[in-house]
């Protein structure tokens, strides 16, 4: 009996170690099974992201081409809009119920505008006023003149459309060296030009300012004290353009539209001037200035003369 038990005995612990064997060469092949799933996904994973990572980049690359065709295009709406604009000078704003006023230039400047035209009175009390002419009755219907009044009395009149009567400086301190100004000396006189003088030195905007007038004298005293600034000068006939052709310090001569000839403009080019025009608004009338080549002119309709530039000035 005790070599049975112990024969008994021998044998199970073999089938116990074999099972053990058994077990664990079943662990280790779950192990490397699970090794080979895994392994085997893992370059369809990296294929999937490599594919997604460049689907994302070309997405990119294209949003990115994208958006610099639109700036690239908007830069260059811009470009032409600034050119079409330097040939259009706005006069008075836009003249009408609220010529040379911030509403009218609010107007031009959004409608393109980069040159403002503004005509200057100076009142008793030395301030630069925006009005067609000093004598305040076609403005106002007050007879009187502005270079008689006070600011205060100018500061409380109102246009006949009920309008305020601005300052040359609430121009300068709403638009500063966003445009140009061609301010309109309507008189020859030391006080008009000491006045103007005095407002461009203390905004340092002479770079800006373009003085303009019918007067050769109003505008002699700038060549003096600001050779740089621009002047132009309206001439009223044949006569005073071909003399004002001669002036050295004369930049712009501006004709009225009945002398908008190939002949006057060669001239100017000539004398190294540019030529300009006053006063066109029809279409027809600005077509005409552009088929013939004329640098700058005044209107009264900026937008619309802005819209034709764009479209048809070949430069």
């Amino acid at each position: 009996m005790g070599a049975d038990k112990k024969k008994k005995s021998h044998n199970n612990k073999k089938t116990i170690t074999l099972i053990a064997v058994l077990l664990i060469l079943c662990v280790a092949a779950a192990g490397y099974l699970i090794s080979m799933v895994r392994g085997g996904n893992a370059p369809k994973e990296a294929e999937e992201s490599g594919t997604d990572t460049a689907v994302a980049a070309e997405e990119n690359a294209e949003q990115t081409t994208e958006q610099t065709a639109e700036q690239a295009a908007e830069e260059a709406a811009l470009a032409a809009r600034e050119k079409a604009a330097s040939h259009v000078y706005s006069h008075r704003g836009a003249a009408g119920d609220d010529e040379l006023t911030i509403a009218c230039y609010d107007r031009v400047i959004a409608a393109g505008s980069r040159y403002i035209e503004a005509d200057m009175v100076v009142s008793n009390s030395g301030t630069i006023y925006l009005a067609h002419d000093d004598y305040a009755q076609d403005m106002t219907g007050i007879a009187g003149y502005f270079s008689g009044m006070t600011d205060a009395q100018i500061d409380n009149t109102k246009t006949r459309t009920g309008n305020n009567i601005y300052k040359l400086t609430d121009l300068f301190d709403k638009y500063g060296d966003s445009v140009n100004y061609l301010v309109d000396i309507k008189y020859s006189s030391n006080r008009n030009f000491n006045a103007l003088a005095d407002l461009i030195r203390e905004y340092g905007n002479e770079k800006n300012v373009m003085v303009t007038s019918f007067y050769l004298d109003a505008l002699s005293p700038f060549e003096r004290n600001f050779p740089d600034m621009t002047k132009v000068y309206l001439c009223q006939d044949q006569a005073t353009f071909n003399v004002a052709l001669g002036k050295d310090y004369l930049d712009v001569l501006s004709v009225p539209a009945e002398l908008m000839t190939e002949d006057n403009l060669k001239a100017a080019h000539e004398h190294e001037k540019t030529f300009s025009v006053w006063t066109l608004n029809s279409e027809e009338e600005i077509l005409k200035a552009i088929e013939l080549g004329v640098d700058t002119y005044f209107t009264d309709d900026t937008a619309l003369a802005i819209q034709l530039e764009e479209q048809y000035r070949s430069e």
